[in-house]
């Protein structure tokens, strides 16, 4: 005789398995994991977070952003997902929309690092360097290591003409590059 399986500890374990599966590029396999997750735990709004991030990677912008909403309605104060449908605007070109939802995430939580990052990405693409500046300088502030955010503030210095700043801001990306390096070596 079988002993009842634990759908708590299951659809965990699932879930674990598609985002090990999304990691290594095997969407359809992760989605599948998703899915059986759900169907145990149809509640967990994370699950269905990392569902539309592998429909996303394999090109179902439609299926992410309806996993989004569904993951935001069982959470509605989480802002990673705010700022996931942003990138889905973003990539839609919708920079415009994209901002919006940035904006909407970091008055959730400002210090997401992340969101300050992508909204200075896209007040870059609209030409808006002072603006853009900001929000590349908030994003260093958060994480010093945030490579990302330091070579774009570093590219943002140049466009305004901070001949020294952006010097600066290129030893930093140095050092968080350096930073980032020898985490990944100390986690092998």
């Amino acid at each position: 005789m079988q002993a009842p399986t634990n759908d708590a500890k299951t659809a965990p374990a699932l879930n674990a398995r598609g985002i090990r599966f999304t990691d290594s590029g095997r969407y359809p396999e992760a989605i599948a994991a998703f899915d059986e997750a759900i169907s145990l735990a149809p509640d967990m709004a994370g699950i269905f977070f990392n569902r539309a991030e592998a429909k996303r990677l394999s090109g179902d912008s439609a299926g992410a952003r309806a996993d989004l909403l569904e993951a935001r309605r069982l959470e509605p104060g989480e802002a990673d997902f705010v700022h996931a449908l942003g990138l889905l605007a973003y990539e839609g070109d919708d920079f415009e929309a994209a901002a919006g939802l940035y904006n909407e995430a970091l008055a959730m939580d400002p210090g997401l690092a992340q969101a300050w990052n992508d909204l200075g990405v896209v007040r870059f693409r609209l030409s808006a360097f002072r603006e853009a500046k900001d929000c590349f300088e908030k994003a260093t502030a958060i994480e010093a290591d945030f490579s990302e955010a330091w070579f774009n503030l570093a590219d943002t210095y140049e466009e305004l003409g901070m001949k020294a700043e952006r010097a600066a801001a290129l030893a930093a990306l140095a050092r968080a590059d350096k930073l980032r390096a020898y985490r990944d070596e100390s986690r092998e």
